[in-house]
């Protein structure tokens, strides 16, 4: 099935080159390239492979955006880079939590101890928090989004691709800037500008700022933000040989974070064969709670949340659940020397970054969860490149420190899980890569890495549960409406001591030493008190790492000056962790094997690039971080290794210069990503003399009890589609300018169509997106021969309610976060 699959995507390939789907970015040019260049398509330049090269001549699997186009397209952060890569999908989790998936393979959200599968990359610096990359995008020359395993020249674990964010650096010998100022509904103001001054011969420095703050989309007021960013940059030539170049950064994020729309409740229906899944009933919210954007917070959802859903094991109304806030800063400085040694280019980056988080969230949906964390991290990568006759070569190193210190607690009502944890990643690497030209127009590519990481990890979870006992008859769940679930705070101390005191007969001592065992809890009824609080210790200190050698091989074969071929095949690894889980203290590393081949070409002197890419990925060990149970019944997040997948498919993209005026754009990706194995276990949570199958998982896969040694549920999900992984996804835009007499009216309109994709954990029918359509437009103005511009612009414009996750609760609570509704406004820009 592959080879025939391979025949065929390269009958494609063949019959139909490809091009690039970028421009505005141009390649130093003669006089005479610059004369064909005016009628035709500029092209960006990139360094996806350590070397600068346009977007055509780049054999690898990568879409790029310039900056002015991510303004065009309202791209301020991470989350919204899915609308110029279709492969790219980009998940705001709650908090500062931010999941990257490219098709299939990622994380739906990672906290202080979890790793991403696509790795981002900031100057040239990769990230290890996801958290720290939501507010980079300030003064962007371009975004690169390289596609599929990263596994020779870049930092670590991207095993599903790598995201570049490249800022604009200081021009020498150039004074300029600019300014900009957007407002729109939802009373969002933005303010950007960036200003270049050269200081003296070879010596140049760049500043940029950002401000930007918006209402909350939902009617509870949540979705708003205020974020600040600064970035400062001085360039030198410190000799003809010598260039250095030294950058610091520092963003605020503030505001309340990730709104969430309930869907309804998955209700304990037991015995019921024609539940929604296993024992479980879905009862839909109404039209006035589920209405979009309505908010966690409205009155009506509120109400219907006490109404409807329990938290087991307490069984008592779910009530006070903690508006989110978020209060998250970031800084770092990184600088990169390039020197000309004559018999190769040394190029070295050290850097240091610090994020410090303080927020409070709800997803999945929680009472409330809480993140008090601060992270640093130290890397220096060096680079060596030359050419020797028809071989050119790369050899580098690379290291990697990180720290990460935090407290967190996740509060589900009825359990409530407070971490305290200390985690150390250290991370050695080097790499080589050699391109030898067998002829000016055939090269074949080697590329070899070998990376040695080791981690430890110092922690400690509670995990507080309060249990009811008061069971109204001997058959069916226990209730305690009148005892008051667990308050949210950082620590045990600081939730119990927010009780009132006459709750305990014999209340935990709140200071000195740690709060453990079994305390009574709420009214005294004849056969005792209606209620236990059980406070449960894990320590967990371990030490552990892996080594890995991963590599690419490839073949590009220039068919005319024009026309690009290539195929290659490339290996990835992401090492393996800890968990402040008990029973699921570590996991395992996981592998990508990725096979691919693709053309780039331009055609009629560069008025239509098109592109053209075939892949096939065999995903081994896969490490999901999702909401369980560990080994005692308490919830917990937590990652594990849940199997194979074959994923494979089919991506064009394409820009096409119709009349000098008119450009056309577009790009369709098929992906077919299917789980071949998908299986984990799950501790059955039903009392001690429940019958089995009585308390069945929440899940739409396929269970099976086990009674022996512990009663428990093998859940099996293989055959289900990937995570994030839509069969179709479809982009489609064009672009028209009008001359009208000393001035330039251009609009544009840019529509983006994904079909149906899981986004929640468990396969309930609840996790499905559905089908969604996009639609932004924009039109400008500007003199043809001034500095200024008016921009007004509509985004979602058929104001789509777009899932992006969609996951199950405390009391089996259904709710999502979604894309943006409707945004209008206008944006007035000058440059110097």
């Amino acid at each position: 099935m592959f080879k025939s699959y391979l025949r065929a995507t390269a009958a494609l390939v063949i019959l139909t080159p490809i091009g690039a789907h970028a421009q505005d970015m141009p390649a130093p040019q003669s006089s005479s390239e610059e004369q064909e260049a005016e009628a035709g398509l500029n092209t960006i330049i990139v360094t996806a492979q350590r070397r600068e090269e346009t977007l055509q001549d780049a054999a690898i699997p990568i879409n790029a955006v310039s900056g002015e186009e991510l303004v065009q397209s309202g791209v301020n952060d991470a989350t919204a880079l899915n609308k110029v890569a279709p492969a790219l999908y980009v998940v705001a989790a709650g908090g500062a939590n931010a999941g990257y998936f490219v098709r299939g393979v990622g994380n739906f959200s990672n906290n202080g101890y979890t790793n991403p599968a696509v790795a981002f990359n900031l100057d040239g610096v990769y990230i290890g928090r996801p958290s720290s990359t939501v507010a980079s995008f300030l003064d962007v020359n371009r975004v690169e989004v390289l596609k599929g395993p990263q596994g020779t020249l870049y930092g670590r674990n991207a095993t599903g691709g790598a995201v570049n964010v490249i800022p604009n650096i200081p021009r020498l010998g150039q004074f300029g800037g600019e300014f900009a100022a957007q407002y729109g509904n939802y009373d969002a103001l933005q303010l950007t500008g960036a200003l270049n001054v050269p200081l003296a011969d070879g010596l140049a420095t760049r500043f940029a700022a950002a401000y930007s703050r918006n209402d909350g989309y939902y009617s509870d007021g949540t979705e708003s933000t205020e974020d600040l960013a600064f970035r400062g940059q001085i360039l030198a030539e410190l000799s003809d040989d010598v260039t250095l170049r030294l950058s610091g950064d520092y963003s605020t994020q503030q505001g309340s974070g990730r709104g969430l729309n309930v869907q309804g409740v998955y209700s304990f229906t037991p015995f019921s064969p024609n539940a929604t899944a296993g024992n479980f009933t879905f009862v839909p919210a109404p039209a006035n709670v589920t209405e979009p954007f309505t908010g966690l917070f409205a009155p009506q959802t509120l109400d219907f949340i006490r109404n409807t859903a329990v938290g087991a094991p307490l069984y008592s109304p779910l009530t006070d659940y903690a508006y989110p806030f978020r209060d998250d800063s970031y800084w770092g400085i990184n600088a990169e020397l390039s020197a000309d040694l004559g018999f190769a280019e040394l190029t070295f980056i050290p850097a240091y970054r610090k994020s410090v988080l303080d927020n409070g969230f709800n997803g999945a949906p929680f009472k409330g969860a809480l993140n008090d964390n601060v992270a640093e991290q130290t890397s220096f990568e060096a680079r060596l490149t030359g050419d020797v006759g028809p071989v050119e070569w790369l050899v580098g190193g690379y290291y990697f420190d990180e720290s990460v210190e935090g407290r967190d607690s996740y509060n589900q009502f009825a359990t409530v899980s407070f971490n305290e944890f200390q985690t150390d990643t250290r991370s050695l690497a080097a790499f080589g890569r050699l391109v030898f030209s067998v002829t000016d127009d055939f090269r074949l590519v080697g590329g070899l890495r070998y990376t040695d990481e080791r981690r430890e990890i110092d922690a400690r979870v509670d995990n507080l549960a309060a249990v009811c006992l008061n069971r109204p008859s001997a058959f069916g769940p226990p209730s305690c409406p009148l005892v008051p679930t667990i308050p949210v705070g950082l620590t045990v101390a600081d939730s119990l001591g927010q009780l009132d005191p006459a709750l305990f007969r014999a209340r935990p001592v709140f200071t000195g030493g740690p709060i453990v065992g079994t305390y009574p809890y709420g009214p005294i009824g004849p056969r005792g008190p209606y209620a236990l609080i059980i406070v449960t210790p894990t320590d967990i200190e371990r030490t552990s790492g892996d080594d890995e050698i991963t590599y690419r091989l490839a073949a590009e074969y220039d068919v005319t000056p024009d026309n690009l071929v290539y195929a290659s095949f490339e290996t990835g690894f992401r090492a393996g962790g800890f968990n402040i889980t008990f029973g699921q203290e570590e996991y395992a590393p996981e592998y990508i094997d990725a096979w691919t081949i693709g053309s780039k070409n331009e055609f009629f002197d560069n008025r239509l690039q098109l592109n053209l890419e075939g892949f096939y990925w065999d995903y081994r060990g896969q490490q999901l971080a999702a909401l369980g149970v560990d080994g005692r019944g308490n919830n917990s997040f937590y990652t594990r290794n849940v199997g194979e997948s074959t994923i494979l498919g089919a991506e064009m993209d394409f820009q096409a210069l119709v009349t000098d005026t008119t450009l056309v754009r577009g790009g369709v990706q098929y992906l077919d990503a299917t789980y071949d194995s998908f299986t984990y276990n799950q501790v059955d949570l039903s009392a001690a003399g429940d019958p089995p199958n009585f308390l069945t998982p929440l899940t739409g896969c396929d269970f099976t009890q086990v009674l022996t040694p512990r009663r428990s549920f093998d859940i099996d999900c293989s055959g289900r589609p990937a995570l994030n992984a839509p069969k179709w996804t479809v982009n489609l835009g064009v672009q028209q300018t009008v001359l009208l007499g000393g001035f330039e009216l251009t609009g544009s309109v840019d529509g983006r169509y994904r079909s149906n994709r899981v986004a929640g954990f468990n396969y309930l029918p609840t996790s499905e997106t559905g089908d969604d359509l996009t639609i932004d437009a924009a039109i400008t103005l500007r003199p043809d021969l001034g500095d200024w511009y008016v921009t007004a612009f509509v985004r979602n414009l058929t104001d789509e309610f777009v899932p992006t996750l969609l996951q199950v609760g405390a009391g089996n609570v259904a709710a999502g976060g979604y894309e943006p509704p409707r945004r209008y406004g206008v944006r007035v820009g000058y440059e110097f």
